[in-house]
């Protein structure tokens, strides 16, 4: 489901890599713990896995991720988001707006849905969760 296989990273800041000869497998269905110090590389890990490392942070990547057979270096981000995703320590920092149906919303607009479908979705998604109050 996620392999790593020989990955070495540098941010263009950092003269020597941050992520230096990582080998990960994740089968379907496990559940790993990245854990360690501040700093250590848990968040370059996960950016490397979401795809945020190559199409959107720039730096010195050697090796192969994949994800869901996906080599995340060769597939389009918009791709790559129909399957994968993260959540912050924070959650509130990762919202985009002041209102639940538009927050509930936002990643079916950013795949250009019809509107009739979200809304159908939403609906069902609020009466699944029991989250018609918020």
């Amino acid at each position: 489901m996620i392999n790593i296989d020989n990955v070495f990273f540098a941010y263009p800041t950092e003269k020597n890599h941050n992520i230096k000869n990582i080998d990960i497998k994740i089968n379907h269905g496990e559940c790993v713990l990245l854990c360690g110090k501040s700093g250590c590389g848990k968040t370059t890990v996960t950016k490397l896995v979401n795809g945020l490392i190559p199409h959107f942070i720039d730096g010195d990547l050697k090796g192969n991720v994949h994800v869901n057979n996906m080599n995340v270096k060769e597939t389009e981000m918009y791709k790559l988001s129909l399957k994968i995703g993260s959540v912050f320590q924070n959650p509130k920092s990762q919202f985009f707006n002041i209102d639940s149906d538009s927050e509930l919303a936002f990643g079916l607009e950013n795949q250009g849905l019809e509107p009739k479908y979200m809304r159908d979705r939403i609906n069902k998604v609020v009466k699944e969760l029991n989250i018609k109050n918020f």
